[in-house]
């Protein structure tokens, strides 16, 4: 695709071969495909080979955005996004700073909005405000929606009182600069935010807009929109430079935010005003600190199915849960059972692996046989030859150094409870088949087990250790005897829903490649990405049903065609 050229849809396409760059996204949409299947022609479906494409059709992949990019360093330059109003995409560019694009417009391309270079982006839509990992110093701003939003509708001529939230507006800068002065207190200090006075309800802002440009010496180059500069609405968390990561969680009465640095997590949270005084904005307070001996790989908040437990910390050597209140540490174990089928999966891996060598191998031997045949005057030697059989080299072994040392690489907790396949669950979450049901099965087949009903069960987790992911809970308890196995270990993991309300993906970034695997069966469903820089933006969240749900992922990607594209995965439930 070339720069020139306008972003379309299509669905995913499935090969057997892992597919280039722009293959699953040049096929055009066959609307047959994306209908569900028909429970009267439903024999394809039980075909195994068939599962993938069904699954693949479920699925929407689209360009959003490209742009050139310079080779041999092709690294992608769009580094993190969100999405607000569910209309407008904010785009973190390494070198162009904030930019703004429109989702409804067709060809629209990004405009920056503001000049900084930003590598992750949060939106806290309870709060009105969207967490910022940004500067040369990675600091944490916090930004206010809603002028973030009046920017947008400015910059693209849109009409402020065409907002989703008309309930909602831009806040006053003295009442900005007083959340900001309040921010970094400890939490006991909320008493003095009672005291405050009674503020009033923004008033509507006027719907005529006037936009300009300007730069200065104090500011860098930024807009003033109705002689206001929406920029500035924002405020630093103290104390916080050099951040590697944000995570947060929200609960009906807070939100937390996990601060990673190099050699603490600092939590912070903020009382949620959208079940009262939905216009009240309130301040962060600083939680708590939790030092750490060295800088985890990954962090995570986790629950147990009631309230906020443990705060996750993912190192290479092993992972902990730290109690958010009595900072008590606890190491998650490693199940003999899983430890096991590390073993047996790392085995098959390396076999697999010299199988195809030896396979490449004697084709290239073959080839340069056939051509000294034809070439040479003699004859080529006859079968029961013994030279002419292949040497004892060519046959795979199995790989003489022991499995290598367990690495973790993250641990996530799943927002939905698993159902794979009974006959893969463990005796610790499953029961026995009933009494009537062994009775009146074939005596040739054996019952499978019934699964646990998520109401008993504990918490459950995506552990993945290098290439291979498992689910568990807390006490390393083995859920299911499913692998997940990755091409590539993979960076960031994400989940997406299907169709079937119970039937999820999780999406693996790799540093070169995204690759869809199928929760219930573990199976590959694509590898839509293969040998290009990849780099994860973000996801889309969306409530239905007073549920949040996962309406889309985002990545970017550099192509060797010299241009970079923002990619949107979407499933077809929402």
């Amino acid at each position: 695709m070339t720069r020139h050229e306008q972003p379309h849809s299509g669905t995913l396409a499935v090969d057997t071969e892992p597919p280039s760059y722009y293959s699953a996204i040049n096929a055009p949409i066959d609307s047959d495909r994306l209908r569900p299947p028909n429970p009267e022609h439903n024999q394809d479906d039980r075909n195994p080979s068939n599962q993938p494409t069904r699954l693949a059709a479920q699925l929407d992949l689209k360009i959003l955005a490209s742009e050139p990019v310079h080779w041999p360093t092709p690294i992608p330059p769009f580094e993190s996004c969100c999405i607000l109003d569910d209309r407008f995409m904010l785009l973190g560019h390494a070198a162009h700073g904030i930019q703004a694009l429109d989702l409804t417009q067709t060809g629209c391309k990004p405009k920056t909005i503001i000049w900084i270079r930003v590598r992750q982006m949060v939106p806290i839509k309870p709060c009105r405000v969207v967490l910022m990992l940004a500067g040369r110093n990675k600091r944490v701003r916090c930004y206010s929606i809603d002028a973030l939003l009046r920017l947008c509708y400015a910059i693209f001529e849109v009409d402020w009182a065409t907002r989703c939230d008309i309930e909602h507006d831009v806040p006053s800068l003295t009442e900005w600069r007083r959340i900001a002065s309040q921010s970094g207190k400890a939490p006991e200090d909320e008493s003095e935010e009672e005291s405050w006075p009674d503020i009033e309800r923004p008033q509507p802002a006027s719907s005529a807009t006037r936009l300009v440009l300007s730069s200065g010496l104090a500011l860098k180059q930024h807009y003033i929109c109705n002689d206001v500069v929406l920029q500035e609405f924002y405020y630093k968390f103290p104390d916080c430079k050099d951040v590697m990561r944000l995570h947060t969680y929200q609960t009906n009465a807070y939100v937390f935010v996990a601060v990673l640095q190099r050699d603490k997590i600092v939590v912070w949270q903020q009382r949620r005003r959208d079940q009262e005084e939905r216009w009240r904005l309130s301040p962060f307070y600083r939680f708590k600190v939790y030092w750490i001996p060295a800088e985890p790989r990954w962090i995570s908040f986790a629950d147990d199915r009631i309230t906020l437990r443990h705060l996750l910390a993912i190192f290479s050597t092993e992972a902990t849960a730290i109690g958010l209140r009595n900072s008590k540490v606890k190491t998650v174990p490693i199940d003999p059972k899983l430890q096991e089928l590390y073993q047996k999966t790392w085995l098959r891996e390396q076999y697999d692996s010299q199988l195809d060598l030896s396979s490449n191998g004697n084709d290239a031997n073959a080839s340069s046989t056939r051509s000294r045949s034809l070439s040479s005057p003699h004859p080529p030697p006859s079968p029961c030859d013994a030279t002419s059989l292949p040497p004892s080299s060519s046959f795979p072994t199995l790989p003489s150094s022991t499995t290598p040392d367990i690495q973790w690489t993250s641990l996530i907790q799943l927002p939905f409870y698993p159902t794979p396949l009974t006959t893969s669950l463990t005796s610790d979450y499953s029961n026995p088949p009933s009494y009537d049901t062994v009775i009146t099965s074939h005596p040739s087949q054996a019952a499978d087990p019934v699964a646990l009903s998520s109401t008993l069960s504990p918490q459950l987790f995506f552990a993945t250790l290098c290439r291979q992911s498992y689910i568990i809970d807390l006490s390393g308890g083995l859920f299911s005897t499913l692998v997940y196995h990755w091409t590539h270990e993979p960076q960031h993991i994400e989940f997406i829903q299907l169709a079937d309300e119970d039937d999820w993906c999780a999406v693996g970034f790799g540093r070169e490649s995204v690759e869809l695997l199928h929760m219930r069966t573990g199976e590959k469903v694509h590898r839509i990405m293969n040998g290009v820089p990849v780099c994860y933006l973000g996801r889309w969240d969306t409530k239905h049903a007073g549920k949040k749900k996962v309406k889309a992922l985002f990545w970017c990607c550099a192509t060797p065609q010299d241009n970079a594209q923002v990619y949107m995965l979407q499933g077809n439930n929402v």
